[in-house]
């Protein structure tokens, strides 16, 4: 998952950059240490903007990300349990502790039931530029992933309705396409919004990939203020919207792709017509 950031000509003096403003923000947060903390988990498909959005976050003095690949909270990408992320956050100094555990999207339900205090931050993306996104980055991973799904009747997401299953199983084959196991991806992890009723849940928030790289500023500033943080025009000034619908359309079978349109447009009030 990468960053889309512009301002790297020179690696050194960027990696240097980060790291000087990791130890300035661990020293305030040691000695201003927040008096009440909280996690906020964000969520969703992979490719889907998740990392430009914790990283535009983490830019904030009063909040703390732990990544995927953070041994205090996480091991092989999952979370080690919600123990370990109520001890991660009784440690830190920092208001807010952003985890991203995107594989565990279908958990959100559980965050929240299990800290009251939390939010999450559900991120979506355009199925087209996501699809291409995950082609390009996962390869055969997400082939791998569906099938597992299937053939463990989707023992690492029981969360996922009957019909959804049925639907992902109907169109679970042995010749599965890189482009229609992305879609199929992209379907059960962006339902998810939906089918764990976070729709009408005052502590999510639906954000839009295209909104944050088009319009940054206005964006995460309204996020910020959903989480009750301030925002500083220093948090987006990496940001920029090259990514956006630069590769053809991805190929999928015509129910799948029809499937994602629907969704999408649950989400976002936006229709997507599937002709080229």
């Amino acid at each position: 998952m990468t960053l889309n950031v512009r301002n790297k000509r020179s690696v050194y003096a960027y990696k240097l950059k980060r790291r000087i403003r990791y130890i300035l923000k661990k020293f305030y947060q040691r000695f201003s240490m927040a008096e009440d903390s909280r996690p906020v988990f964000i969520l969703g498909s992979g490719r889907s903007g998740t990392d430009i959005v914790s990283y535009c976050l983490s830019k904030a003095w009063d909040a703390e990300l732990i990544n995927e690949d953070n041994p205090k909270a996480f091991d092989n990408w999952r979370l080690k349990g919600l123990d370990s992320v109520s001890g991660a956050v009784r440690k830190s100094g920092a208001k807010l502790i952003l985890f991203k555990p995107i594989v565990e999207t279908l958990r959100a339900r559980e965050f929240l039931d299990y800290f009251p205090g939390s939010s999450v931050i559900f991120v979506i993306r355009n199925p087209y530029d996501a699809i291409n996104s995950m082609v390009r980055f996962f390869g055969q991973g997400h082939v791998k992933a569906v099938k597992g799904w299937v053939a463990t009747d989707f023992s690492r997401h029981p969360q996922a309705p009957d019909d959804l299953r049925q639907f992902i199983k109907a169109h679970c084959h042995e010749e599965l396409s890189l482009e229609d196991a992305s879609g199929l991806y992209w379907l059960l992890y962006n339902s998810a919004f939906h089918f764990l009723s976070l729709e009408s849940e005052r502590r999510a928030m639906l954000v839009r990939y295209e909104h944050v790289v088009q319009n940054p500023n206005q964006t995460m500033e309204h996020v910020c203020r959903f989480l009750g943080m301030k925002w500083r025009a220093s948090m987006t000034d990496e940001v920029y919207s090259g990514s956006l619908g630069k590769d053809l359309r991805p190929v999928l079978t015509p129910e799948i792709e029809s499937a994602c349109l629907a969704q999408w447009e649950r989400l976002t009030g936006e229709h997507l017509s599937n002709s080229i």
